[in-house]
């Protein structure tokens, strides 16, 4: 027997569709915000340890300047410590 297309089952069917798109995208929706949450957290901790070690090599390179101007002001005035004594 040949089914017959009525309104009902038109219905019927339309409604199942709709149910499944929405279901289907909602799934997408909550997964694709997941996934950004993830990317951002991870992005939270790279800037976090970047600027950790920025920080780092900042401090390690003021402090490598202070000990270089310690031995040139040590070196100048043992020259002007010579010269003042000629």
């Amino acid at each position: 027997m040949m089914k017959l297309i009525s309104t009902k089952n038109i219905k019927e069917n339309t409604l199942k569709l709709n149910s499944f798109a929405l279901k289907s995208t909602e799934k997408m929706v909550s997964k694709t915000i997941d996934s950004a949450e993830d990317l951002q957290k991870f992005t939270s901790k790279t800037i976090q340890h970047s600027l950790k070690f920025s920080a780092k090599k900042q401090d390690n390179f003021f402090n490598n300047l202070e000990k270089g101007k310690g031995i040139f002001w040590k070196k100048l005035n043992k020259t002007v410590d010579f010269f003042s004594k000629n």
